[in-house]
């Protein structure tokens, strides 16, 4: 039986970067003017562009999901090239409708082979590593249900934790609450945030960079040496860097990528935000 793999941008994947795996691009707004997700704004675009609009007090942007129209698209394209069924993974249900547009897409297809829909209740490169898990599996001939689950277990397994400068944009963007948002300026803070249970949540609340710093890499090897790691940053790069060279060090020489966030990250935590996405060992 072929399965198709789907997920969406909010993976930190590109269209194309891991072949069997089709990512579904959300939407950037700056102003009037619509880009799709890595597909006609990429990565290095977007963050040139932000720090633009930032200097000169332009429009921040915002993100929307993509259409059911959109998946409808893309799953009966899949199906015409011979996928006897699909499973879509995707970005926490409760911080973006993309899941949501997902099941609406599925819907109108005609003549649909089966479905499997995987909330990682995570994003970045959890959901990515989620849909790698679901490949493995399908390579390895299991059911559709058997590599559905394979996606669920490594994102039971996944951690997603970052900081960022400012909480100006998860609160603009309806992630956080305005409490949260005046605390945070008033305290200084650059707080340290993870995805749990689906929603943004404040683990920790340093006060300087190299504190949040420290305080990421202690949460990355909080239980030990991971199974894997990577590092995203929103034009932090140095920063990234010396933190994977540093994980990697404790992990004996484990690869660990660093990866400049996708823009509906980035639209989301701002310019200087670090996080990381960590794999449990199992």
């Amino acid at each position: 039986m072929s399965i198709a793999i789907v997920t969406d941008s909010a993976s930190d994947l590109e269209q194309g970067e891991i072949e069997g795996i089709a990512v579904v691009p959300l939407h950037l707004h700056f102003g009037d003017e619509v880009f799709k997700d890595g597909v006609t704004l990429t990565k290095p675009e977007f963050w040139t562009r932000l720090d633009r609009v930032v200097e000169e007090g332009g429009v921040l942007p915002t993100t929307s999901q993509p259409s059911p129209g959109a998946f409808r698209d893309i799953y009966q394209r899949l199906i015409d090239d011979g996928a006897e069924g699909v499973i879509s993974i995707h970005i926490s249900g409760k911080l973006s409708g993309t899941l949501n547009s997902a099941r609406q897409g599925a819907s109108l297809l005609d003549d649909p082979p089966p479905f499997e829909f995987v909330d990682t209740e995570s994003a970045s490169m959890s959901v990515a590593w989620a849909a790698q898990a679901a490949l493995d599996a399908i390579n390895q001939d299991e059911s559709i249900e058997q590599a559905a689950d394979a996606a669920r277990a490594s994102a039971a397994r996944s951690r997603a934790v970052l900081f960022v400068e400012t909480l100006d944009y998860l609160q603009r963007g309806g992630r956080i609450g305005r409490a949260r948002h005046l605390a945070g300026r008033l305290l200084r803070m650059r707080p340290l945030l993870e995805v749990i249970d689906g929603e943004i949540v404040d683990i920790e609340k340093p006060r300087t960079r190299k504190k949040a710093l420290d305080r990421l890499y202690a949460q990355i090897m909080s239980e030990g040496p991971p199974e894997r790691a990577a590092i995203m940053h929103g034009g932090a790069e140095s920063d990234a860097h010396a933190l994977a060279e540093r994980v990697s060090a404790a992990c004996d020489g484990m690869s660990v990528p660093v990866v400049l966030s996708a823009p509906v990250i980035g639209a989301h935590v701002g310019p200087g935000t670090v996080g990381a996405s960590v794999l449990r060992r199992a």
